[in-house]
């Protein structure tokens, strides 16, 4: 615990600047659980940090929010195989009432890096009770599929 207290005091500090930002900011730390389709299952954690672009696309019919952000994450696979990665993603969805919002949909491009390697992989991934990614290394040839239970801190409404 005594560790863990310096890392929530500075997760605050960031949070508390980054809100000065705007009408939409955040941090989100998340703990990620995922199968690999060559690995197998793994672990790790992750977090994000993104705000609301502040003129988002509007038209006659729609207004279309965007909120790009950057994720840095770590993995370990069950055979002791760790991995860290940053990604630069956008997640979009339609600014509308909560009857009628759909699922908002994200994606990204990053680069893993592992002790003696580098790879660049896509990403795609959404949010509804909890985040789904699925992303392809391009590499390895092979998918990440990943549940991604987030702590969202710092919403300041949209």
């Amino acid at each position: 615990m005594k560790k863990l207290l310096p890392l929530l005091s500075v997760l605050f500090l960031i949070d508390f600047g980054w809100g000065q930002l705007g009408p939409f900011s955040y941090i989100s730390p998340g703990l990620q659980i995922g199968y690999n389709s060559n690995e197998g299952i793994f672990y790790g954690f992750q977090t994000s940090i993104g705000f609301k672009v502040p003129e988002s696309i509007k038209d006659n019919f729609t207004e279309t929010v965007f909120i790009p952000s950057i994720c840095v994450g770590f993995k370990r696979s069950h055979k002791k195989y760790n991995e860290r990665y940053i990604d630069l993603q956008t997640i979009f969805f339609e600014n509308t009432t909560m009857d009628d919002l759909g699922p908002p949909i994200g994606i990204g491009i990053g680069k893993n890096f592992t002790k003696n390697s580098s790879n660049y992989r896509l990403k795609g991934y959404t949010w509804i009770i909890t985040c789904f990614s699925v992303d392809y290394e391009l590499e390895r040839k092979s998918f990440n599929y990943s549940l991604i239970p987030i702590l969202p801190i710092g919403y300041d409404g949209i």
